[in-house]
């Protein structure tokens, strides 16, 4: 993080945003100034060539190219600063994520239904000829013919998994796949994981038939396609301070595109070839077999050079088992993708046969494909998918291909499915990079661990806002990104290497500027503003001295202008505007608005006690509905407005003062307890705390009722590494007593807590407060405390005082409680602990009253009260633990991140290189059950029907004959315009990735 003593913007921006907020700042200026200087000498052509949607080439030395480059940067720039505004300083703070189920799979089927109102189809055949083809097929072909000549053309259109079904495809898996990261829908997780795999596995395919239709090898399309995919990376984690593996899906995609790169461009000459490609494949099976399946040390050898063991943000255990994880998940995915590329010709052809033949037969072979597929089906829903979620990723791998082969059959059973597909879930499935980029920081905040607010208190209507600014943004970005592709690396490999080459000495020097900045302690927003002006202008006057045309001058456009000078500067105080703006709302937003999620701080133990206690509705819904579903309660027993439950929540507070207060749960109270020891002392009021904690904990009997357990004896609990201790001290006499031996055991050693807790107070007005000496004594005592309090806090053990509760008077059980400890006579004591200064020598306060005067008449004792009542006092407890505990005060044997290897299985690899063989060698995209087919109609064996399928595409592509030599290296296919630019690539031609528009169905004819 930046250095500096000030809370604003720049002290809590990591290095790389402030060079980035440089980076930026100075294109904005020149931005503006060059549209001011443009409006000014009515220069339309230079905001009509930026406007264009098709970009060009980058041209140095033309000034509406440079402008158009920079104008386009500049709106990337605003975009990602209103992402990091989203995730540092929010105008309200996250809030939590909340399963719902209903609403989740209303969402989805909503989209469905939607989406049907879109179904479209994609190429309209005159109903007449088409049925005068089908009667002819059917009379002149015979049953089981091997003639093709019947068979309906192949078309790109209403190909198997062509362009607009494969968007379609990407589509609704996104739309779910994001909803389950907004909802936090932990239930349909091997549902997604499934989405992923098929993400994962279309990046095989997608790749794999470009090259083998275009049989382009060249650096400009490996760099064409590495900037799509990481493009947009590069500036998230620039511009927020993240790391590359957060955002794994890109570094998946990088790397297999890369797999398929490599097995393709070894000799690629003879991919053509009946079975050089396939020898290929058997050898890149063996070798994932061998890297991921055996634990030989393969994996961790291969990558060491590239991830290591350092826990970091998106890795906790290090970027290496990160990686090892991510990429096991997946690992036979684009693999597979591969094989069903390598045989998409003879699958395509294998529909329009068996659609060729007598209806009988016809029905006959798919349905006997399909009952296969559906038994496969069957035992994957019934074994491995209904697995818990640690399970289910041991062998996502090796049966993930099932529901995907599956779904690829019965979408396109029919030529009716295959040329239509619902447009809604097209345009969805087209930015599925950016949307999934994104939603990190401006629809999901916090890394996507929390919710974006923009309309608090209104959770639904707050979810339409932040989702149309998402989305719109989002499809903007991904125009940005081809445009900018499409300037900076051209379809010429010396203009690619200068213009990243440029591109990257330029960001270097603004992180180098930034450091050097830093280390002067000179980073601030101000300093920012100046850097930005300062360069800004600079290159502006470099773009008009290098760039200008004749008589192109703001004077000779304006001659009607009396005040030249201040015609002259007009540009320059637009860009310091412009600069300006940007920086006062940083500024701005920084002083008053919320904050990412982080530690409480310590100003937040004034309103850490403010709260109240809200009704649930058991009329809702949603929890009418989920208690029916999972519990069988007739939704109509739950609502009662008579008998309320109850919930603590916190009052809302300015978000400036960066309190958002949260329920806590197990896992992140054990996260901050680790290792830790916690000491509870005092009377029975403390003891209930004591228990609710433990109950925070995940100890769910803590505190149950046993009358055979003696009540005032101390007790002690272990969870995991944490220690929570509660001793009996009843009398203030005693809890001096406590404090004392707490103040030696953590005086020059570790023996002691790390957190004391202190209470009491009824005890001591009901036994000890009745004459004079008594009460004198008393606030000796109390006196003593407050000191000894004191010097414990001084050891940096941090001591909590419980104030407390409030009693219920009527409740008590005795003349002499309802005499001596009634609230009245409380209100007095405690007024005496004030005097005495316990409170004020307490690092923190839990004011009793505070949670439990609403809910007094539910005491039964008069003094304590039902479990739930205490869980508010641990929850504030929970929250004041961020100040209270900031740093470990004690070692922590740090726990060696898990090896590479570990997910590896055998067996299962051996399984998945059997099926893999029956897909390469048996011709067969779907892993050997399109020969079951075969068993009435011989002549649909796969393997048959690889030459017809291949010489088609062959001499429909202009593919070099079966066997025969290949063309150049670069050499593309006929179907491609030769002369056609990068224009055309950021259409036709768009990369195929788990989220990205699918060059499969660009290049992919067959």
């Amino acid at each position: 993080m930046v250095v500096g003593s000030s809370t604003g913007a720049a002290s809590v921006a990591p290095i790389t945003t402030m060079a980035s907020a440089m980076f930026f700042g100075t294109i904005i200026f020149a931005t503006a100034a060059m549209a001011t200087r443009g409006y000014l000498t009515a220069d339309h052509m230079l905001f009509k060539t930026a406007a264009n949607p098709r970009s060009s080439a980058l041209d140095v030395r033309s000034l509406n190219s440079m402008y158009t480059l920079l104008y386009h940067s500049s709106v990337m720039g605003l975009i990602l600063f209103y992402a990091y505004i989203c995730e540092y300083h929010p105008p309200y703070a996250h809030a939590d994520k909340n399963y719902d189920a209903d609403l989740f799979f209303f969402c989805t089927f909503l989209l469905f239904v939607i989406s049907a109102y879109t179904w479209r189809k994609h190429v309209n055949v005159d109903d007449k000829d088409k049925k005068l083809k089908s009667k002819q097929s059917v009379e002149d072909v015979p049953a089981d013919s091997d003639k093709s000549s019947a068979l309906e053309e192949s078309n790109d259109k209403t190909e198997i998994l062509n362009r607009d079904q494969t968007e379609e495809w990407k589509g609704w898996m996104q739309f779910m796949f994001l909803l389950y990261h907004y909802y936090h829908a932990e239930p349909v997780y091997n549902s997604i994981r499934i989405m992923i795999t098929c993400y994962v596995w279309m990046t095989g395919f997608g790749n794999f038939s470009f090259f083998y239709l275009k049989g382009d090898f060249g650096a400009v399309r490996v760099l064409q396609m590495l900037w799509r995919l990481n493009f947009l990376v590069l500036f998230l984690c620039l511009t927020q301070g993240t790391t590359y593996i957060l955002y794994y899906i890109c570094l998946l995609h990088t790397y297999f595109f890369l797999m398929v790169y490599v097995v393709m461009r070894i000799g690629y000459k003879n991919n053509h070839t009946k079975w050089w490609v396939r020898i290929k494949m058997i050898l890149l099976g063996l070798a994932i077999f061998l890297v991921w399946d055996c634990n030989l040390g393969l994996f961790k050898l291969i990558h060491l050079p590239f991830f290591g063991t350092t826990p970091m943000m998106g890795a906790t255990s290090g970027s290496m088992w990160e990686w090892y994880f991510r990429s096991s998940l997946d690992h036979w995915s684009t693999f597979l993708g591969m094989i069903f590329a390598l045989n998409f010709p003879i699958s395509s052809l294998f529909y329009r046969k068996l659609e060729a033949q007598p209806l009988l037969f016809h029905i006959l072979g798919k349905a006997l494909v399909g009952a296969a597929l559906l038994v496969a089906f069957f035992f994957w829903v019934t074994g491995p998918f209904m697995q818990d979620k640690l399970n289910y990723n041991q062998t996502n791998a090796y049966y993930g291909f099932i529901p995907l082969i599956v779904y690829i059959y019965f979408r396109n059973l029919t030529p009716y499915l295959r040329n239509h597909s619902m447009d809604l879930l097209h345009q969805i499935g087209k930015t599925t990079l950016e949307t999934y980029l994104m939603q990190h920081h401006i629809w999901l905040t916090s890394n996507a661990k929390s919710l974006l607010t923009l309309v608090p208190g209104w959770p639904k209507i707050n979810f339409l806002l932040v989702s149309l600014i998402y989305v719109y943004l989002s499809r903007r970005l991904y125009s940005l990104t081809l445009f900018l592709r499409g300037m900076v690396l051209p379809d010429n490999k010396s203009a690619c290497y200068k213009n990243l080459i440029g591109m990257g000495f330029i960001l270097a020097s603004f992180c180098l500027l930034a450091v050097l900045l830093n280390n002067a302690n000179m980073m601030t927003l101000k300093v920012v503003g100046v850097v930005s002006v300062t360069l800004g202008y600079t290159l502006f006057q470099f773009l008009l001295s290098f760039t200008a045309r004749p008589g192109g001058t703001i004077e000779a456009a304006n001659p009607s202008r009396n005040n030249q000078g201040l015609a002259l500067t007009t540009p320059y105080l637009g860009g310091a505007l412009a600069v300006l703006f940007i920086g006062m709302s940083w500024n701005h937003m920084a002083r008053f608005g919320a904050t990412r999620i982080q530690p409480l701080p310590a100003t937040c133990s004034d309103f850490a006690n403010e709260g109240d206690w809200v009704p649930i509705n058991g009329c809702d819904e949603g929890s009418r509905g989920e208690a029916y579903r999972n519990l069988g309660i007739s939704t109509e027993t739950t609502c009662n407005s008579q008998n309320k439950a109850f919930a603590w929540g916190w009052y809302e507070q300015d978000p400036k003062l960066h309190c958002r207060f949260k329920q806590r749960d197990v896992k992140s109270l054990k996260k901050t307890l680790q290792g830790r020891s916690v000491v509870f002392a005092g009377d029975s009021i403390t003891r209930y705390a004591y228990h609710s904690f433990c109950r925070q904990l995940g100890i769910q009997d803590a505190g149950a009722y046993n009358a055979t357990q003696e009540k005032h004896e101390s007790i002690h609990r272990d969870v995991g590494d944490i220690s929570v201790d509660f001793v009996w001290a009843g009398y203030s006499s005693e809890l001096l007593e406590e404090a004392k031996k707490i103040l030696k055991s953590s005086d020059g050693n570790k023996t002691g807590p790390d957190l004391v807790v202190l209470g009491g107070g009824a005890w001591d007005r009901l036994w000890e407060y009745e004459t004079e000496k008594q009460k004198s004594q008393m606030k000796s005592y109390y006196n003593s405390l407050a000191a000894t309090m004191v010097e414990i806090k001084k050891l940096s053990v941090p001591v909590v005082w419980i104030r407390p509760t409030t009693i219920n008077s009527p409740a008590l059980p005795s003349e002499l409680k309802r005499a001596n400890i009634n609230e009245n006579e409380m209100v007095k004591f405690r007024s005496i602990q004030e005097e005495a200064g316990v409170p004020g020598a307490a690092s923190f306060v839990i004011d009793g009253p505070g949670f439990t005067s609403a809910r007094v008449a539910e005491s039964f004792d008069g003094v304590h009260y039902p479990h739930q009542v205490y869980s508010a006092g641990s929850q504030i407890l929970a929250n004041a633990l961020d100040w209270l505990l900031p740093d470990r005060n004690i070692s922590v044997e740090p726990k060696a991140p898990p090896e590479p290897g570990s997910m590896s299985h055998f067996y299962l690899g051996i399984m998945i290189l059997v099926f893999s063989l029956f897909g390469i060698v048996g011709f067969d995209g779907f892993m050997g059950f399109s020969y079951v087919a075969a068993i009435f109609l011989p002549s649909m064996a796969p393997f048959r029907l690889f030459h017809e399928a291949f010489s088609t595409l062959h001499q429909r592509k202009n593919l070099p004959p079966l066997g025969g030599p290949n063309g150049g290296l670069n050499r593309p296919a006929s179907s491609v315009d030769p002369s056609g630019g990068n224009e055309d690539l950021q259409e036709d031609d768009e990369e195929t990735g788990p989220l990205l528009e699918s060059d499969s169905m660009a290049a992919k004819d067959s």
